[in-house]
């Protein structure tokens, strides 16, 4: 479309594709509850023979504002989507910077794109399979290995490998941060949490990005932002595997699966 119509037609396609079919299909396929398709929460249907608890339990957002685990997950969230979304916005022009194509570079970006449908998606699934955590932290060291290879490579192939790794960190990353927010803090002030998290990460997307071109206008290369991102995703990883035990999770009632949250010790 950049190359058939220029920059802004194709903005303007993209905006037109929301409007004509996102905003449409969730007005008509999406529904707010699972009682609304005759479910309970985790697939329980409304005839089981288990009690389900009435009552959202959790954590009050003033307390978990207060916990280590919130910053702790507030930072590694913070440091990772200054790292992968300032690499997103910059990758075309790091491309070109190092000798590639216009034409490679929105390959680059294309293929930045669907690694993080695919994270996205992959996530979800792993999600129910493995500790979350460390699956966050594995997601994350394959994003710093991708920084890694924007950081010290010229060959084009290599940079593109390291923007797909860069690309599933940053589709990952939204599930987990919601996925987290409920195992760690419940669901009593889930809204609020979630949204401090993810406002987080927005925050980041935009400053990760504004502190690469400040760099690059000073200095004339990628090299050095690279290298901090590449620092600061390490660290998110390595803080991703600090929080511990989940505080809430599901459980099974009678033989059959059934959401039962497990409140904190002391907690009321």
């Amino acid at each position: 479309m950049i190359a058939g119509f220029g920059w802004r037609a194709a903005y303007a396609i993209l905006g037109a594709g929301v409007l004509l079919i996102c905003t449409p299909a969730v007005g008509v396929i999406l529904k707010n509850e699972p009682q609304d398709l005759g479910l309970w929460p985790d697939g329980i249907t409304g005839d089981s023979s288990c009690s389900i608890q009435a009552a959202v339990v959790g954590l009050s957002a003033n307390h978990a504002w207060r916990t280590r685990t919130f910053w702790l997950m507030l930072c590694a969230v913070f440091f990772a989507g200054a790292s992968v979304q300032g690499c997103l916005v910059h990758l075309a022009a790091m491309l070109t910077d190092r000798g590639a194509t216009l034409q490679v570079a929105a390959r680059g970006s294309s293929l930045m794109g669907a690694a993080l449908l695919i994270g996205r998606v992959g996530t979800g699934y792993l999600l129910d399979r493995f500790f979350a955590p460390h699956l966050a932290a594995v997601f994350l060291g394959g994003a710093a290995a991708g920084i890694g290879l924007l950081w010290g490579q010229t060959a084009t192939p290599l940079m593109l490998l390291g923007a797909f790794l860069a690309g599933l960190a940053m589709g990952a990353e939204v599930d987990i941060i919601a996925y987290l927010t409920g195992r760690y803090f419940g669901l009593c002030s889930f809204g609020s949490l979630y949204g401090s998290a993810f406002g987080a990460y927005v925050l980041a997307g935009a400053l990760g990005p504004l502190a690469m071109g400040f760099s690059f206008d000073l200095t004339g290369s990628y090299r050095a932002p690279l290298a901090v991102l590449f620092t600061l995703t390490l660290i998110a990883a390595l803080l991703m595997t600090r929080l511990g035990p989940y505080r809430y999770r599901a459980q099974p009632c009678e033989n059959e699966p059934i959401l039962q949250v497990q409140m904190e010790a002391g907690m009321s």
